[in-house]
């Protein structure tokens, strides 16, 4: 491998790194509280869909049942969220998100508007040839992670 392509791997390893610590910083997102992806994710998904229940708040983000309640519950003390018993049916619990809890959905979304348009700024001056180019050596890479994932 020539020195200049290990230059590239590096890079992309790099990239990768920066990027995934980036996205798993805590933030506040408007409100008082640090607020991990995983809790302002979930708001997302409560915001998008007032009332969920918890099961189709796990079933929405793929994941078990039994990994919510710990986050609600840190949820709901940070003012976030609260929940209520459905209207005739009490096994029923549904969320919602508090004033607080919109307000870090909203700074979320802005977070990633500002994020998200330095890197489509980027994007967007690449040539046509340029964009299917990188687009594809992107794919081919993410193909090559997901057989690797599968191989272990």
């Amino acid at each position: 491998m020539t020195e200049q392509r290990k230059e590239m791997l590096g890079s992309i390893f790099r990239l990768s790194r920066k990027f995934f610590e980036a996205m798993k910083q805590p933030n506040k997102f408007g409100t008082d509280s640090l607020l991990y992806s995983s809790e302002i994710h979930t708001l997302e998904m409560i915001g998008k869909h007032p009332g969920i229940t918890v099961t189709e708040l796990a079933d929405r983000q793929g994941i078990s049942k039994s990994a919510l309640p710990k986050l609600i519950h840190k949820l709901i003390e940070k003012d976030l969220v609260y929940r209520y018993q459905e209207t005739g049916n009490k096994k029923n619990i549904l969320l919602e998100l508090t004033d607080k809890g919109r307000l870090a959905v909203q700074h979320h979304f802005k977070f990633h508007e500002t994020f998200d348009s330095g890197i489509m700024k980027k994007i967007n001056s690449l040539t046509p040839e340029e964009y299917l180019f990188l687009s594809g050596i992107l794919q081919d890479l993410e193909q090559y992670i997901d057989h690797m994932k599968q191989q272990e």
